[in-house]
């Protein structure tokens, strides 16, 4: 099944001879018995940007969509949270956010949600538009591998300038139940098709077998200031009653944007 390329490059092909003697490099090094030293690492030490990138991407399991962590060190982080804090200020409806995401490659923004999670810190993947079968088709879809194995959170952006809960009722508002709805659809689908998804999407080829358990899910929905204490207490029901989701605010991304170095 065809995956969605992050970069404007195809990064599991070598495209010059530079690449090749830099591949050839790591291969070395790589095939070292003992204990390496990461220092000698070329993905750590070779000193063009573009060199370490296309080491790290290349040798990844998913080289076109593998998060590059030292991109992040090119980044205004501040400049960047008030840029997207803009874009959702002003927001009619989720396609906006997603044209700014997409349209501008800030792959940092949705990948940003690993900060809600404590996985990825041996390798983090992130895939746009991942589907489920012909059924369905995720907006985002984050893969991290922590010392327990890989885990997934599949992701749903809805309007972010909407009230949380309809006023005066115990009823969330149309965008957060259409999310909450996607999200229950998403949990069934898996019930009975996991074993065909890791297959068709190419992780069990790659030795990648993710168990119910840590299949997680994220909703995107509202604003904090459109959200009383009220509000925050049926969300937790929420995420309570439904396993494994979390509904987070487009502030809660603000926030994680300005972290990610951390």
């Amino acid at each position: 099944m065809k995956l969605y390329k992050l970069y404007e490059r195809d990064y599991t092909k070598i495209n010059s001879e530079h690449e090749k003697k830099l591949q050839e490099k790591f291969e070395i090094y790589d095939k070292r018995k003992g204990i390496k030293n990461t220092k000698d690492d070329p993905r750590n030490n070779e000193p063009e940007f573009e060199d370490r990138k296309f080491l790290w991407c290349h040798n990844s399991l998913f080289p076109n969509n593998y998060l590059y962590h030292g991109e992040l060190e090119k980044l205004d982080l501040g400049y960047e949270s008030t840029c997207f804090k803009d874009v959702i200020d002003k927001a009619k409806n989720e396609n906006e956010i997603q044209r700014y995401i997409k349209d501008n490659r800030k792959w940092f923004i949705p990948a940003s949600i690993y900060k809600e999670y404590n996985f990825g810190n041996h390798g983090a993947y992130l895939f746009n538009e991942m589907p489920l079968g012909t059924e369905y088709r995720t907006d985002y879809a984050l893969l991290g591998k922590s010392s327990d194995g890989y885990s997934l959170v599949l992701i749903e952006f809805e309007k972010a300038n909407v009230p949380f809960k309809i006023k005066s009722y115990d009823e969330v508002s149309e965008s957060v139940r259409k999310g909450n709805a996607q999200i229950r659809a998403w949990k069934k689908w898996f019930d009975s098709n996991r074993g065909y998804f890791l297959k068709s999407i190419g992780f069990t080829e790659k030795g990648i077998d993710i168990p119910t358990s840590r299949i997680y899910y994220c909703l995107v929905v509202s604003r904090r200031d459109l959200m009383n204490d009220v509000d925050k207490d049926l969300r937790s029901d929420i995420c309570f009653e439904m396993n494994n989701t979390k509904i987070l605010s487009f502030d809660r991304l603000v926030d994680n944007i300005l972290n990610l170095k951390l």
